[in-house]
């Protein structure tokens, strides 16, 4: 008896063995990638940070360090992740339909009987037994069902991965809107100290007589309107760090400082003085005069050009080749493609809904009552069809069929709009790249001309408006060449963003 047992459990166990090959044989799918994970619980937010005492601890930070901070603190990820983790136990969900299930019962019986022509009678027995069933094969209904939740596991990776693309360029945009602001906060501080000079110079040349009250009123003006630029172009860039903060899940107490990109190189101070409080206010100015001896607004500041020094280095890329890269890469394209992969396998499973199950199953129990016992060893298998309902399969089908019509319609509608925003971004970029050239020589052109205006003014060849009417032009072509260059900075990263590069 023991030997039949041994036997019994060893054949279960080599056809248990078995089937699981022949399902891993089914599907070979390529394993997803391990994604970071940091414990939600850990997660605090500092406190809020006051301007008026500066942190002494100092962040410096490039663009790629605060794209890996933020991808090891987003939350939004770390669900993304549980998805996968959830995907994956589908998985193990449907393998445990080849397992071997486990039956037990224990029981006890009391028979009477009272009749009035025989003798009256009872018998009382007490029993259990146990057993051990598998399903063998059930003609690939199981396995279809398996690759299904392969199928969606990869699924969950491409979502997480579009998932971690969104967060790159979010950080990588915002990170470039602070380089924005600190390059403006150059150019107002510089009119600051041309338009302080201008003040003191008009002031002075109205004192000997040389202009009128007028030029002194308008100077001032003009001041006061410079230092209610710079007020603005700090509150841009404090509203800019936050916005950078808050993208990164920043959770550091410590002040968060930027450094330059190679295509955004307009650091020409120190930023950590700058961010630290501006509003300090700005070394005083003081007259210089050239070589004819005339005091000039533009020989009596530190020149500090928006395009000093500056390098520009195109993107190299043809459009069809960014356009097979985004096919390539694309992690949204691939999730559509493994959900159809999904409904091809969830309309294989139910056109087998047809085919039977071979089970094998084990069985041992004893029963004694209070003249015999007996302990019965039972195994062999069966092939049944289960119920079957034809005309709700039938339907079940035709439902099957059209949602893999959609799955591959969705695809289909996706490689169209990938390939439509990759030329349409491709497009944008190398429009802003060709403009960035032009309002180099633009600023170039504005400054000869303030430096032409300021010379007449000085020998009073021409009035305070055209003046300042040189000086307002050359700003904002310093201003406006800054937006070009972020233009351009987000016009690439939204290239690469429809390439499916992080």
């Amino acid at each position: 008896m023991k030997n039949k047992l041994i036997a019994a459990v060893t054949l279960i166990i080599f056809l248990s063995q078995s089937v699981f090959a022949i399902e891993d044989a089914a599907v070979k799918l390529e394993k997803p990638k391990k994604a970071k994970r940091v414990e939600v619980a850990k997660i605090q937010l500092p406190a809020v940070f006051s301007r008026k005492h500066p942190p002494t601890q100092i962040s410096i930070m490039t663009i790629d360090e605060c794209v890996d901070y933020a991808i090891t603190h987003n939350p939004n990820l770390f669900a993304a992740n549980e998805r996968i983790n959830a995907a994956k136990a589908g998985i193990g969900v449907q393998r445990a339909s080849y397992a071997p299930r486990l039956t037990a019962r224990v029981g006890y019986n009391h028979n009477t009987n009272n009749g009035t022509k025989i003798v009256n009678s009872h018998n009382n027995s007490v029993g259990f037994n146990v057993g051990i069933s598998e399903m063998i094969w059930d003609f690939g209904k199981t396995t279809a069902r398996i690759n299904m939740a392969k199928y969606d596991t990869l699924a969950a990776q491409y979502d997480y991965d579009y998932d971690m693309l969104n967060v790159v360029y979010d950080v990588r945009i915002n990170y470039y809107k602070v380089l924005s602001a600190l390059a403006n906060l150059d150019i107002y501080e510089q009119n600051i100290r041309i338009q302080t000079l201008n003040y003191e110079r008009t002031k002075a040349m109205f004192d000997e007589g040389l202009k009128s009250k007028i030029d002194v009123v308008n100077a001032e003006v003009n001041l006061a309107d410079a230092k209610i630029q710079l007020v603005e172009g700090q509150n841009t860039l404090e509203t800019n760090l936050i916005t950078l903060k808050d993208s990164m899940f920043y959770q550091e107490t410590s002040e968060l400082i930027v450094k330059n990109t190679e295509n955004f190189d307009f650091l020409k101070a120190d930023y950590k003085k700058k961010i630290e409080g501006v509003e300090n206010g700005l070394k005083p100015t003081s007259f210089k005069k050239n070589e004819e001896g005339l005091l000039m607004l533009t020989s009596g500041i530190e020149h500090r050009d928006i395009i000093h020094n500056f390098e520009f280095k195109p993107m190299k890329i043809a459009k069809q080749n960014a356009v097979d890269k985004a096919f390539e890469f694309r992690p949204d394209l691939k999730s559509n493609e493994m959900i159809s992969k999904v409904q091809e396998e969830s309309l294989k499973a139910i056109k087998r809904s047809y085919a039977p199950e071979i089970n094998g199953e084990f069985t041992w129990g004893y029963t004694k009552n209070e003249s015999t016992y007996t302990s019965p060893l039972q195994f062999g298998a069966s092939v049944g069809l289960g119920t079957i309902n034809p005309y709700q399969i039938h339907y079940q089908v035709k439902e099957g069929e059209a949602y893999l019509d959609i799955a591959n319609h969705n695809v289909n509608i996706a490689k169209s709009s990938i390939y439509w925003e990759v030329q349409s971004n491709y497009v944008n970029m190398r429009q802003l790249e060709r403009r960035i050239p032009l309002m180099n020589e633009k600023v170039k052109a504005t400054l000869e001309n303030f430096e032409l205006a300021d010379g007449r003014y000085s020998v009073g060849l021409n009035n305070y408006v055209e003046l300042q009417d040189a000086l307002a032009n050359y700003n904002s072509s310093q201003l406006n060449f800054v937006e070009a260059v972020f233009q351009y900075n987000v016009a690439r990263e939204t290239l690469l963003k429809s390439m499916g590069i992080k």
